[in-house]
């Protein structure tokens, strides 16, 4: 007997590798920049976005790790090799994400009830330098992110997705640190900053909410969203008379390109099995299914099954 090797697709990370190295480099800039010019200015909004914005590069950090696991091969003790890194940091990173809008929530209603004072030319400009870099940051993720989608059939980079709109949120709450600056420095109205915050922090949890729970699903191994497994099962009925029984399915993805199926079916006539088999692993993979495993059984010897 011949082992062969496991394989996977080869994942070419060096662009998705590049694009993150460019936006953690930008946004380790921005921060050593907001920390040294908000504790010149006393400005708690410049320090507090500085603050957010070391969140996202660790985030990044976390995403960068991910990009490189994914290019491992699998070997005989990690036999899927490293797919699920691609969820695992899609995970942390809008956890961390939903983390922290609650606590900028809680900052910008105490600012609220007690605004404070701001200089609002520095705001205004370093939150404005903060904003175009983080923009930037994100644009560059976001054009990794289309190109992705026109070569993976439109399924979602989960890892990308949650560091683009990371980014994204950090480019709109510089950008309302900028607005409220210009009202605190033409008309002194500090008040507007914790109300601007407040708009885009319910916004930033909206966009965020899908993709925490998309890569929950995948880490829990739950049936892809784009895969109906009842209605899966009754078009397999349908098509294949062939089949007399299916049992024992399993549906779940290790990333978002990754969909694997797992599954048992009795056929009438075990001389046309293998007919029946090339039949449904081509039906299987019109589904979206990219890897398959089916254990083909006789009417006469049925498995049994423990569960």
């Amino acid at each position: 007997m011949v082992y062969i090797e496991n394989k996977l697709k080869e994942r070419d990370v060096n662009q998705s590798k590049n694009r993150l190295i460019i936006a953690i480099g930008l946004n380790t800039l921005i921060v050593i920049i907001q920390v040294i010019f908000g504790l010149y200015s006393n400005s708690i909004s410049l320090i507090t976005d500085a603050i957010h914005n070391f969140q996202d590069v660790i985030s990044l950090i976390v995403s960068l790790i991910a990009i490189l696991a994914l290019s491992k091969k699998p070997t005989l003790e990690m036999t899927f090799g490293f797919l699920k890194a691609e969820s695992m940091a899609g995970f942390v990173n809008s956890l961390i994400l939903m983390i922290t809008l609650i606590f900028i929530i809680y900052e910008a209603t105490l600012r609220l009830i007690h605004p404070e004072e701001v200089k609002g030319l520095f705001v205004i400009i370093f939150g404005f330098i903060a904003f175009i870099v983080n923009l930037i940051s994100a644009l560059i993720l976001k054009h990794h992110h289309h190109h992705e989608e026109d070569d993976h059939h439109h399924h979602e980079d989960i890892n990308i997705a949650a560091a683009y709109i990371h980014l994204l949120s950090d480019a709109l709450l510089s950008l309302s640190v900028v607005i409220g600056g210009i009202f605190i420095y033409l008309f002194q109205i500090s008040i507007i900053d914790s109300i601007l915050s407040l708009i885009f922090s319910v916004y930033i949890f909206k966009e965020t909410f899908p993709i925490l729970k998309k890569s929950y699903k995948v880490l829990m191994e739950a049936a892809p969203s784009n895969i109906n497994l009842y209605e899966l099962i009754d078009e397999m009925k349908n098509r294949f008379d062939e089949i007399v029984e299916i049992h024992d399915i399993h549906v779940w993805s290790l990333s978002s390109k990754d969909i694997y199926f797992t599954g048992h079916i009795v056929v009438k006539d075990m001389d046309r099995s293998m007919e029946v088999l090339e039949k449904l692993e081509k039906f299987l993979k019109k589904k979206g299914i990219t890897h398959s495993t089916i254990q083909i059984e006789s009417v006469d010897k049925i498995c049994e099954i423990f569960h």
